[in-house]
């Protein structure tokens, strides 16, 4: 038990930190491989024709979630059949190989092909990892290694940018390198951490043997798909949370592949920047996590959720008004810290809701939902940023870019969908038996 939860707790992290390294860079790759930038960017004012790659930037993370959306079932379901360690490691091994693959790549084409197989590689491992770990651990210990887990894996991805943005510095200043190489350096990290988790699943045990359903299992499966009576007000709640996990993945989609061209075009085009606004403002987010969810046992999820929603909408609306590098870190802190307070509330709210023989069904829902929408909102916002690029946007005495339009779009859907919560949402009342 210990050695598999260890081990997937490493891989977790480690994927996560190579990952979040190559984040903050890929935008800087794309636009050198299509010679937009031919010089560090630190000596650039700013950075000309960027805009006119929203669409492809927008084209990279839709592929990645397109694919993961279409696959994490199938290969959930795949991993009861013939176990979960062959997928954790065929996934690991292909992330591998992929992350190689990008040193190799010449154009946003590849870029884009490289993601959506990554997206393939994420859908083998994620969801898989996560079944043998609960797998692995006694029921009424899983709450707290499920806990470990996320928390080493959002450490990774916390970290990652700034050590990303640290190899870009050091190929550049130490190494010298020129325009794309020293954007390709970091992509090596990913390339041997990604190896040496492939090498680390070997280690993992399998700990349910694949086997037959028994008559209990069928019938109680047949029981919580067609004979269980869900009352009209949590058939409600949760048909609303489905809405908001589809709109919820169109409004971050607006913002997410944007984030790093605005930052690049209108504050600052140094790379070395963007990992130290994610870092900073991922650990913020990170430090909030865990009190909000105890918070949430003990005053009710509602209130959080409504509190951490309402911040983090209200502070997407403010990005744009960002003229430097410390306006970006103090709203996007603000905003990661509400976002990652309300999260393990709604999550928490999702279980309350939904009875334990379909609960498994509706947190897939819910993720499918949010997934396909994550598809929609990266296409239509790098369309919008395209399309407003140079227009200028007169409020409150101050002239705003027209791109701030993503942003604000963004913000009001989640503002529609927090009403949404507030109307057709009822927490249920706590329970000896929940």
């Amino acid at each position: 038990m210990k050695r598999n939860i260890i081990i997937l707790s490493l891989i977790a992290f480690v994927v996560n930190l190579g990952f979040g390294a190559i984040m903050p860079i890929m935008p800087f790759l794309l636009l050198s491989l299509e010679g937009v930038i031919t010089e560090i960017p630190e000596k650039l004012e700013s950075i000309q024709g960027a805009e006119m790659y929203a669409f492809q930037f927008g084209l990279m993370t839709s592929s990645f979630m397109l694919t993961r959306a279409f696959l994490a079932t199938y290969f959930g379901k795949l991993s009861d059949k013939i176990g979960r360690r062959p997928l954790i490691i065929a996934g690991l091994i292909l992330y591998t190989f992929l992350s190689y693959i990008y040193t190799l790549a010449q154009n946003w084409v590849h870029l884009v092909l490289t993601r959506a197989v990554q997206g393939v590689a994420s859908a083998m491992v994620w969801p898989v990892a996560e079944a043998l770990l609960v797998d692995t651990v006694r029921l009424k210990e899983r709450g707290k290694y499920m806990g470990w887990y996320m928390t080493l894996s959002n450490l990774g991805f916390i970290i990652g940018p700034s050590i990303g943005a640290y190899l870009y510095k050091l190929g550049v200043y130490v190494f010298n390198l020129g325009v794309p190489e020293c954007f390709i350096f970091p992509f090596y990290l990913l390339t041997v951490l990604a190896g040496i988790t492939s090498i680390a699943a070997f280690a993992t045990q399998e700990i349910i043997t694949t086997r037959r359903k028994s008559k209990i299992e069928r019938a109680e499966s047949k029981y919580a798909d067609e004979v269980l009576k869900i009352p009209r007000e949590i058939k409600r709640s949760l048909y609303t949370i489905y809405f908001m996990g589809f709109a919820n993945g169109i409004a971050m989609g607006l913002v997410f592949p944007i984030m790093t061209l605005f930052i690049m075009q209108y504050v600052t085009t140094d790379p070395a920047a963007q990992g130290i606004i994610s870092t900073i403002s991922g650990f913020v987010g990170f430090l909030v996590n865990y009190p909000a969810g105890f918070i949430s046992d003990k005053k009710g999820r509602k209130p959080v959720v409504i509190t951490g929603q309402l911040i983090s909408r209200t502070s997407t609306l403010l990005l744009p008004f960002s003229k430097k590098v410390s306006d970006l870190i103090i709203i996007s802190s603000i905003r990661s810290a509400a976002f990652n307070a309300s999260s393990p509330a709604m999550r928490a709210l999702q279980a309350d809701l939904a009875p334990k023989q379909i609960r498994g069904k509706v947190f897939g829902v819910v993720q499918s939902f949010f997934n396909f929408g994550a598809v929609i909102g990266p296409l239509l916002g790098s369309k919008i940023y395209e399309i407003s690029f140079g227009w200028n946007i007169h409020l409150f005495g101050l002239v705003l870019p027209g791109v701030s339009i993503s942003f604000w779009i963004s913000a009001f859907i989640g503002f529609v969908t927090l009403a949404t919560f507030i109307l057709f949402v009822e927490e249920p009342k706590k329970t000896a038996e929940s």
